[in-house]
């Protein structure tokens, strides 16, 4: 699947013109936080991987996948990580459901 069309990178690029000094803020934030990060290449996208399937955003779960895939990450590790997410999502869904059975 590949989300990035022709039609999304002509968007992207007038979402560019029309805020560049907020998209240059957003990837020198990115940048920053990536090179000070303590856990390497791998798990950053693993940690990006599983943020990505919990908020249910195709965009960065393709983005992040070949990432995690081309850092080295596994077939198992990316399994793993797409569990954690859904046991997150889980969680949420009883906690807030619970409100249901308030009086």
């Amino acid at each position: 699947m590949n989300l990035f069309d022709e039609d999304y990178h002509k968007g992207s690029e007038k979402l560019k013109e029309a805020s560049k000094e907020m998209v240059d803020a957003y990837k020198n934030y990115q940048r920053a936080m990536i090179e000070k990060s303590p856990f390497g290449s791998k798990m950053n996208e693993l940690i990006f991987l599983s943020a990505a399937c919990a908020i249910h955003c195709s965009y960065c779960i393709e983005t992040h996948a070949a990432r995690a895939k081309a850092a080295g990450a596994t077939a198992e590790e990316i399994a793993m990580i797409i569990h954690m997410a859904a046991s997150i999502n889980h969680g949420a869904t009883i906690s807030y459901g619970v409100d249901a059975l308030k009086d």
